[in-house]
């Protein structure tokens, strides 16, 4: 899941047709208030739904997180939803089709066991 606070994806797909509307989702969930404005627990609703969830803040915590969410797989064998959290206004999808994060970028060919590439 990437998390944004809105439908980056669907702002990013109009901006080839000059408009830049964007829906947001961001609200302060009392029930979550270490996620600030970014609304919905995503990893409260994998886990309710029977599933493993981890938070990652940071690029830096990518490698970690596929790890943790590999062993947490052998163990409980069960899905595991890795929830990224982006900043609101980052372009979510790179022109290239990878996954832009804070600088970092992760695309579909990179192996998550490895490293992640940063742009310069």
């Amino acid at each position: 899941v990437v998390n944004n606070s809105y439908l980056g994806l669907i702002r990013q797909a109009q901006r080839g047709f000059d408009m830049d509307y964007h829906v947001q989702l961001s609200f302060e969930n009392i029930n979550a208030p270490e996620l600030g404005v970014y609304g919905v627990d995503h990893v409260a609703v994998a886990e309710g739904l029977g599933c493993k969830a981890i938070r990652v803040k940071s690029p830096n915590e990518f490698k970690d997180a596929f790890a943790k969410a590999q062993a947490l797989m052998r163990e409980h064998r069960v899905p595991v939803v890795l929830e990224f959290i982006l900043e609101p206004n980052e372009s979510v999808i790179s022109e290239a089709g990878e996954l832009s994060w804070m600088g970092a970028s992760i695309s579909a060919d990179d192996d998550p066991r490895s490293s992640v590439t940063r742009r310069s």
